[in-house]
């Protein structure tokens, strides 16, 4: 089982965002979650760090390796979070 560590985002007060992650081979299988830390926004003294992913289409490209598209809320409505996205890869 290998972690990757895909990269983070910043979302705004009740935003969101969609990634599009590829490169990965035919025969593995990806799972993706988020560690989610309080942003700012002004006037909050003491920020939430809430968000919801939700892992949703998987593509196979032409020359065989995979792709996914995730999905990313921020449900805290007064300030940004700033969200690191893992894969975890199995292989088959």
């Amino acid at each position: 089982m290998a972690i990757i560590d895909e990269g983070w985002d910043t979302i705004a007060a009740n935003g969101s965002t969609s990634w599009f992650i590829h490169g990965f081979n035919a025969n593995q299988s990806v799972m993706f979650s988020i560690v989610v830390f309080p942003g700012s926004g002004p006037g909050v003294l003491n920020p939430q760090a809430h968000a919801t992913l939700t892992q949703g289409e998987s593509f196979e490209h032409v020359d065989g390796t995979k792709a996914y598209k995730i999905y990313m809320q921020n449900n805290a409505p007064f300030n940004s979070c700033n969200v690191h996205v893992l894969a975890q890869v199995e292989s088959l």
